[in-house]
């Protein structure tokens, strides 16, 4: 349906009279973004599917340490490059998981073994029904190295 503005000009009025005429409107093609029936795409929470699953991570991580330190012996010189290795080459193979609107975050520590204990503390916001982590050790006779995973979901 459309419209026509029409001012007659022998009217002493001044409001314009309004004619509705109807009209053919073709209708959408199949396919278009007119047939494709609108959905919420605002997402709360992760669906089940997509939720954080710390199993194949736990894997990408001891294949990583036990790939890079076994049968090394500790060096400080060279714990720094080992660290960053383990932790870009654990980045890597966690992007290729494809975990949709989650952010994580690697934490590598590497130290040497001489039986002292160590401490260390985190802090963050965290939804518990969303976010999640995971962690694994690796020792051998002279090194310790933990990594923690993060995963942090995008509201």
């Amino acid at each position: 349906m459309s419209f026509e503005l029409a001012m007659d000009a022998n009217s002493d009025q001044s409001q314009p009279s309004i004619i509705l005429a109807d009209v053919d409107i073709e209708p959408a093609k199949p396919g278009s973004h007119e047939t494709i029936i609108p959905q919420s795409s605002y997402v709360i929470k992760p669906s089940l599917e997509e939720r954080f699953k710390s199993s194949p991570i736990k894997e990408i991580i001891q294949t990583n340490l036990f790939e890079s330190l076994d049968g090394k012996e500790y060096d400080s010189e060279n714990a720094k490059k080992w660290t960053i290795k383990i932790a870009n080459s654990i980045n890597q193979d966690i992007r290729e998981l494809r975990m949709k609107r989650y952010k994580h975050i690697v934490q590598v520590t590497i130290g040497e073994l001489k039986g002292a204990g160590v401490k260390s503390g985190l802090r963050c916001l965290w939804d518990s029904e969303t976010d999640g982590y995971t962690s694994d050790v690796f020792m051998n006779s002279t090194i310790f190295a933990v990594v923690v995973v993060f995963a942090v979901y995008l509201y």
